[in-house]
């Protein structure tokens, strides 16, 4: 056993971090980014470039995020912002193109939607007593078949360049030309030249939209952290009974929350509308589940009363990551919403774990976490085994219709296989099937030894991961950096006793 007595300096410092809302996140960051940095080629991870492109593409999902906290932090929950968003871009791209709104109005009557509809949440949730949950899913309804109707579900024509500040504008492309036509003063002359010399390496994906992100978590953590309203929503999820005998007018707050949450997603309707060319209802699709995943894998309790501002911007970036990282691994758009479903399930059981923080169940949650690892590696392997074993069915079945003398519909031809995309898809399957069972299996051994939580379990599993990326290296297949992240939580599975040990003897 390890000496308890040992580094207890550390194991305070260790335990003081782990009691941030935010700590798994950032950790999990961390880690992914360096796996990644390391098992691919080409352009660095870290690359500046790279980075900007990443919180380029996180921002409209991360200001609809970053609202949802605040519901989320009051015990509630909003699952109509993907539907606020979808139904505000269609309508500003509407009246400024149809209307002839300028676009400025149009601007303000898009926020003017989502204040609105943030009212009429926020009066029957914290009014009438209506579940928010009820509330908010018939406005997943509601607000997507309002867009729809009023716009037809026809996209608008391009929309004017104003809308570019929200978006792919590059701030400091006024500042390039200004150097290359020598307009700049000659003091900036040779910051302007460095600008230029590097505008394609580095600077070309430097977009408002990275400058919005950044400065709506800074202004938004602020007010959560220094403000009344901050300190009242955080009161009233912790204890709404409580809150009201403290003087605290539960109501209002409430209907704020939602009243911010859904003018966030109103404004996050303005930045995706600032980097696609027009404008259409089905936009958003799906974001009140990303958004929800981000808030609660960076730490927030659906349970409210605990959570910040911060774990839900390393939740979105995390979330970006994971997104990016099954992307690359090919895999079809149906097996990323299940990985997604897997995610929120996870960070949720890791907060009910959170609130009892004892040895035993912080050792179930790290094991949790190896296990979900080797299951997401497992899912590059079994879904190509799948879909050709079910290729290879389609391509049986249809032949016998045709042996029948039987005709086919146009989509049952479609399942027929020529010589060589048999040859190809019988590889696939030969290929895929030893490395998908071992890793299933190596999936289920994790899952039981939650049971039975030990150094012994640790050990073993922490053996069996690292054969999962052996496994997967054999095969070229994705999945290391999650695994990365699997042997981190199994590590430090095996020193929770000792490290419990070392931050009582303080």
């Amino acid at each position: 056993m390890p000496d308890t007595h040992a580094n207890p300096r550390f194991a305070m410092a260790l335990a003081n971090y782990f009691k941030k809302d935010w700590s798994g996140a950032l950790l999990a960051v961390v880690i992914l980014a360096v796996a990644i940095e390391l098992v691919t080629d080409g352009k660095p991870f870290f690359h500046p470039s790279n980075l900007m492109t990443i919180l380029n593409n996180s921002a409209a999902l991360g200001v609809i995020a970053g609202g949802m906290t605040l519901v989320i932090l009051t015990a509630g929950i909003d699952l109509s912002v993907g539907s606020v968003m979808g139904m505000t871009a269609a309508l500003v791209g509407y009246v400024a193109s149809y209307w002839g709104f300028p676009p400025l109005l149009a601007i303000l009557f898009g926020l003017a939607l989502g204040l609105s509809i943030g009212l009429i949440h926020g009066t029957l949730v914290a009014r009438f007593g209506m579940p928010a949950f009820i509330v908010t899913l018939a406005g997943l309804s509601i607000w997507r078949g309002t867009g729809h109707l009023t716009t037809g579900a026809q996209a608008s024509p391009k929309l004017d360049p104003v809308f570019d500040y929200f978006g792919r504008y590059n701030p400091l492309a006024p500042f390039r030309e200004a150097y290359k036509d020598g307009s700049l003063p000659d003091f900036l002359m040779p910051l302007g030249s460095w600008v230029d010399a590097n505008w394609i390496e580095y600077f070309r994906t430097f977009q408002m939209s990275l400058v919005i992100f950044l400065l709506f978590f800074v202004v938004l953590g602020l007010i959560v952290k220094h403000t009344k309203l901050g300190r009242y929503i955080y009161a009233i999820g912790s204890n709404e009974q409580g809150a009201r005998q403290a003087g605290i007018n539960v109501r209002l707050y409430k209907v704020l929350a939602y009243v911010i949450c859904s003018m966030t997603a109103a404004f996050a309707a303005l930045m995706f509308l600032g980097r696609a060319p027009y404008a259409k209802s089905d936009y958003g699709q799906m974001w009140e589940l990303d958004a929800i995943a981000a808030v609660v894998i960076g730490g927030t309790s659906l349970f409210g009363g605990r959570g910040s501002i911060l774990g839900t911007f390393l939740g979105v970036i995390l979330l970006k990551l994971i997104s990016n990282g099954l992307t690359l691994a090919q895999l079809n758009t149906f097996w990323q919403m299940v990985v997604l479903g897997m995610i929120i399930l996870l960070a949720v059981g890791i907060d009910i774990v959170r609130q009892s923080a004892t040895p035993r169940k912080i050792k179930q949650v790290l094991l949790a976490v190896g296990a979900a690892s080797l299951l997401f590696a497992s899912i590059h392997p079994v879904s190509q085994f799948v879909s050709a074993q079910i290729s290879v069915m389609e391509h049986h079945s249809a032949s016998a219709i045709v042996l029948q003398g039987a005709s086919l519909a146009p989509t049952q031809a479609q399942r027929l296989l020529d010589a060589g995309a048999m040859a190809q898809t019988v590889e696939i399957i030969s290929s895929t099937w030893v490395a998908g069972t071992l890793l299933l299996l190596m999936t289920l051994m994790g899952f039981a030894s939650m049971a039975r939580p030990g150094r012994s379990t640790s050990l073993t599993m922490l053996g069996v991961t690292v054969l999962a990326g052996l496994v997967l290296s054999a095969g070229s297949w994705p999945g290391l950096p999650v695994l990365a992240l699997g042997v981190t939580a199994l590590l430090g599975s095996l020193y929770t006793d000792t490290l419990f040990d070392q931050a009582r003897r303080v």
